[in-house]
């Protein structure tokens, strides 16, 4: 039987977590879901929710996330403790920040599907190449030699130069590709859009665009359409959604 786990960050207090929860039931089970805390501790002590682990890393309560390089490798590392202790055996992980939120009942069939018939390890938004381009985040890195050089270092891939981008908010991984990813030191500070497939990729991972869920993830609150909207529209999952708790 095919087992996600349901990784989701959160900083909000205990009660609007609660009620996170409450929403996130009606799209897939309890006992899937495991919360990374990035806010207070007592905050923390105080979710009801058996799996939980508080995150108390520096790079990941960022401000200025591409200057600060915000990362997701403390956070996926200590997910991955959680897998190898779980008495589970789950074959995908599925990342969601606590504004990403799920709109469909059967999310993530919809997300293994797809998965499978994309033959792919992580599924992302907005993914694409931006190694040669303009892209700010990709210029922010190749200025430092070392970034350039990295990848040739890890890479089974024929092209060390090839540097993906994704955006940050959720994501979908097979738990190999996850674990592989979490195994790894970052060997200098890197932002995490950019970090996290481009490591996938060059670990021999394949990394594939969510396509026509893009337009339901976007960066702005204004952007976005209303939830009811939305899931009319076909959105299996929508973001920024703020306030709904």
């Amino acid at each position: 039987m095919t087992s996600v786990l349901n990784l989701i960050l959160s900083h909000q207090p205990a009660a609007a977590v609660s009620k996170m929860l409450t929403h996130w039931n009606q799209c897939v089970s309890g006992e899937s879901i495991l919360i990374a805390y990035g806010g207070t501790k007592k905050e923390f002590d105080a979710i009801q929710h058996n799996q939980k682990f508080f995150a108390d890393e520096p790079r990941l309560r960022t401000h200025d996330h591409q200057r600060e390089f915000q990362s997701y490798t403390r956070l996926f590392q200590m997910a991955g403790e959680f897998l190898r202790n779980s008495n589970r055996d789950f074959n995908f992980v599925h990342f969601a920040e606590y504004d990403h939120v799920p709109l469909a009942s059967d999310l993530n069939d919809r997300q293994t599907e797809r998965m499978k018939a994309e033959s792919a390890d992580l599924l992302a938004y907005h993914v694409h190449r931006v190694d040669g381009t303009s892209n700010p985040h990709f210029l922010y890195h190749v200025a430092s030699p070392a970034f350039v050089s990295h990848w040739s270092k890890i890479t089974v891939r024929s092209d060390p130069d090839v540097v993906l981008s994704m955006f940050g908010s959720g994501s979908f991984w097979t738990t190999e590709a996850f674990r592989a990813v979490a195994a790894m030191e970052e060997p200098f500070p890197m932002y995490m859009e950019i970090y996290l497939p481009t490591l996938a990729h060059h670990l021999g991972f394949r990394v594939r665009d969510l396509t026509e869920q893009n337009r339901f993830v976007r960066a702005l609150a204004s952007e976005i359409d209303s939830i009811d909207e939305a899931r009319k529209q076909g959105a299996w999952t929508l973001h920024p959604v703020k306030r709904l708790w």
